[in-house]
């Protein structure tokens, strides 16, 4: 007999809707909402990509600068191409530029990136500051919190943000049996689920998650027990 595969979805609500601007002239979101920075009404004079550009965003008109500095997903900068790229951008909004930053989902990255700068602008604690006013998930790993911490003085954000259980990327939503994000690993899901990818359960070329409303995944992650193939 084949077998029909039955998935469960919920109703997806994003976890943003970007782009957002959180600060002055400074924009944060998504890589499939750069093409919105890039266009009217925010039209930015600077993007910065942190892990792809689309080369449609010409297609869009963008003829502005462009200041690439992809980094690892999770991850952080050397200490002294950061404090370049940090510059860079402090330097546009000084100028009354508008700076759109941006990277695969808009959350790690680009809220690495975002909270230094707020950082540097006053912000004592730009990841509240993020997650209160962009987006919940915004800096995802410890790495990042780490960094975060060290380049603006403030080892109190790695007391307040640091996990110890590990990093956003290494959890499966399990909202709907109000576990919440962190409580099962990838490697929990296995023996339920190692024949399926969350490629088969995402939402495009994004990995928004279709079973919880505001998680992403990558494409090659084990999918959760809640992706189920039966008779």
């Amino acid at each position: 007999m084949s077998k029909k595969k039955i998935v469960t979805r919920r109703t997806k609500t994003p976890c943003h809707i970007g782009p957002v601007e959180v600060s002055k002239n400074l924009f944060c979101g998504s890589e499939a909402e750069s093409f919105a920075m890039a266009e009217a009404p925010i039209q930015v004079d600077t993007l910065v990509p942190l892990n792809d550009l689309n080369p449609k965003i010409w297609d869009k008109g963008f003829r502005g600068e462009i200041l690439y500095y992809p980094i690892h997903d999770y991850g952080t900068l050397p200490d002294d191409v950061l404090d370049a790229l940090i510059s860079k951008i402090l330097d546009r909004l000084s100028h009354n530029k508008k700076v759109g930053l941006f990277c695969m989902g808009g959350h790690g990255r680009t809220g690495y990136i975002a909270s230094i700068v707020l950082g540097k602008l006053g912000h004592k604690d730009p990841i509240a500051f993020l997650r209160t006013n962009y987006c919940k998930q915004a800096v995802e790993s410890n790495a990042q919190i780490q960094h975060i911490a060290d380049v603006l003085d403030r080892p109190e954000l790695v007391e307040k943000y640091k996990s110890a259980v590990g990093d956003l990327n290494d959890f499966i939503s399990f909202n709907r049996f109000n576990f919440g994000h962190g409580y099962f690993t990838s490697h929990a899901a296995r023996g339920a689920a190692e024949e399926h990818t969350c490629d088969e359960c995402a939402y495009f070329n994004l990995y928004g998650c279709r079973l919880y409303n505001d998680y992403y995944v990558s494409g090659y992650d084990l999918a959760c027990s809640d992706f189920t193939e039966i008779d």
